[in-house]
């Protein structure tokens, strides 16, 4: 057995082709590249490193006609696209499984026959690698509405030409226009129509090595993979554990991404990703969330599959119920710390399965307050280490197991033995104004722009005639209402005395929590509104929790 080359053009004609194509194995991980920070940049050295006829490491393949569950390539990538495994009866055709080499490729196919998170890569004509920076391609990315100019060329219309000279001179003509007159630029037009044609239309030059293993079973091809280095971004052990299960039960990923769709849906919007499902099934059968894949035995792996049938719902329950029907959080961002949340849902699960009752909403209200208290304090108090998670994860399941209330205090000794705060100070509140604000006017809905929530300030930020001093006094939790942008919008720069009292502005009172009467004197002086609409709200804490705040060493709360 040794490497074969392959022409970029050939195996992008292999991916997904009905006869004997090129495919991902169901335990192969799934897409990374699009995910990284500034992945538009790892894109284009890809394709300059094609260009320039630099090895961009090798692809393996497993050849085999066995029935083995398997994935196709995703054509138009987009965060939160993933490939889906093809229909059983499908299996056992003659296919190459990818197993090293998927981002690469995965990436080709996109770039090149598709489109990468909405937009398509060019090539700028115009580009001059003598003066060029070290980062720079010439590789570029725009988007799919952007007008067609003559110097950009798309890698989707060339990567699809027919290979003969025909049309590589039409092509030619066309571009040619944005040299105008200058015959320096036509030649440097042309040198670089002449390389891309070489590499992405042409079939001569074998730009792709690939090591195939023909095997009945993957163990052999398992044992390539493993001693290969070839360059590519190292499998993490949560990656390792869903191979080993999937291998067994080879829909599972499928069925996690439907429970956090589910998920999503239950609560209103909250993202709970199947990666960290995965993770809390794991601290339920490991009593760890520390993923390793070498501590897995058989046994594990069927245990993953029933807490998937049988511990869906009291996750859900901590989404649907309690976060979304309690706190009426819809978004994921409002909650900094997720580890945090497992051990409710660990509590809840163990209540489950011993026949207790594991929904919140039926709850007596002191037992409410317990999961109230713990889910403010783990998040405003950095309850969130592993470690911490771990032991409390283990102490929510054995209360759960004897019908036991929620064990506050046991969690809260834990997270001050590991030099966590047992108490709530006012720059915690603070430090996490989204979450605060939310948790004070439970009854307020979020409304939100991409991540980030539309908060009114009371006091605007730009009152007309105000210095750096006001705008600092009233950029602060105390002065922050849940609103929609269009009625920030429609009352930034108005004194709040003046909007409330308007014919426009007044239909919005209803709307605000924690202020006085529209002509009371407080609204004369943003300061003293300010410090008592933060007492308003530091009782609300404690009517709403049963939360007290530790006063500052300045001041008696």
């Amino acid at each position: 057995m040794s490497y074969a080359g392959i022409s970029v053009r050939e195996a992008l004609d292999k991916l997904n082709a009905p006869n004997s194509g090129w495919f991902l194995p169901q335990v192969q991980r799934q897409y990374v590249w699009g995910a990284r920070h500034e992945s538009e940049d790892y894109v284009c050295l890809l394709l300059d490193s094609l260009l320039k006829r630099y090895p961009i490491g090798g692809v393996v393949l497993w050849e085999t006609d066995q029935k083995v569950p398997y994935r196709c390539f995703v054509g138009d990538y987009a965060p939160g696209q993933h490939a889906r495994q093809v229909d059983e009866g499908l299996w056992g055709a003659p296919k190459a499984l990818v197993y090293d080499g998927q981002q690469r490729l995965q990436t080709l196919y996109s770039v090149l026959r598709h489109r990468f998170n909405g937009r398509v890569l060019h090539f700028d004509l115009l580009f001059d690698p003598a003066f060029a920076e070290s980062d720079e391609t010439g590789f570029l990315f725009r988007d799919a509405s952007a007008i067609a100019e003559a110097r950009y060329l798309r890698m989707t219309e060339l990567s699809c030409l027919r290979c003969n000279e025909d049309e590589k001179v039409d092509l030619e003509d066309r571009v040619l226009m944005a040299a105008g007159d200058d015959k320096n630029v036509k030649l440097r037009i042309r040198r670089s129509l002449s390389a891309l044609w070489d590499i992405f239309v042409d079939t001569n030059h074998k730009s792709i090595a690939y090591f195939s293993v023909k095997a009945d079973t993957p163990s052999e091809v398992n044992e390539v993979f493993r001693r290969l280095n070839t360059g590519g971004v190292a499998l993490t052990q949560l990656e390792l554990v869903f191979g080993k299960i999937k291998a067994v039960h080879s829909d599972y990923e499928e069925k996690l991404w439907a429970l956090s769709e589910r998920i999503a849906k239950k609560s209103g919007g909250i993202e709970f990703s199947s990666t960290s499902i995965l993770q809390f099934f794991h601290l339920l059968i490991k009593n760890t969330i520390r993923i390793d894949e070498g501590r897995l035995d058989d046994s594990d792996i069927q245990a993953f599959q029933d807490a998937l049938e049988s511990d869906s719902e009291p996750l859900i329950e901590v989404f649907s119920g309690y976060l979304k029907g309690l706190l009426n959080i819809n978004h994921a961002s409002i909650v900094p710390r997720w580890l945090a949340v497992l051990p409710i849902a660990a509590y809840l699960t163990e209540l489950k399965r011993h026949g207790h009752e594991w929904r919140i909403r039926n709850w007596d209200e002191s037992e409410v307050q317990l999961i109230h208290q713990y889910f403010l304090q783990s998040q405003l108090c950095d309850w969130n280490t592993q470690t911490m998670i771990n032991a409390f994860g283990r102490e929510s399941m054995t209360a759960g197991k004897e019908n036991c209330s929620f064990p506050l205090e046991q969690i809260r000794q834990i997270a001050i033995e590991k030099n966590r705060t047992g108490e709530l100070n006012e720059y915690q509140l603070l430090s996490q104004t989204w979450l605060a604000t939310k948790v004070l006017m439970p009854h307020r809905s979020y409304v939100f722009h991409e991540n980030k929530p539309q908060v009114d300030h009371i006091f605007p930020m730009k009152l007309v005639g105000q210095d750096d001093t006001y705008r600092e006094a009233v950029d602060v939790l105390w002065n922050f209402q849940p609103m929609p942008a269009e009625v920030n919008r429609y009352k930034s720069n108005r004194h709040p005395k003046e909007f409330f009292q308007s014919q426009d502005g007044s239909k919005y009172w209803p709307s605000y929590d924690f202020i006085p009467e529209s002509k009371d004197l407080l609204w004369d002086d943003h300061l003293a509104f300010v410090a008592s609409r933060k007492q308003q709200m530091l009782d609300a804490l404690k009517s709403l929790y049963g939360l007290t705040v530790v006063p500052s060493d300045d001041e008696t709360v």
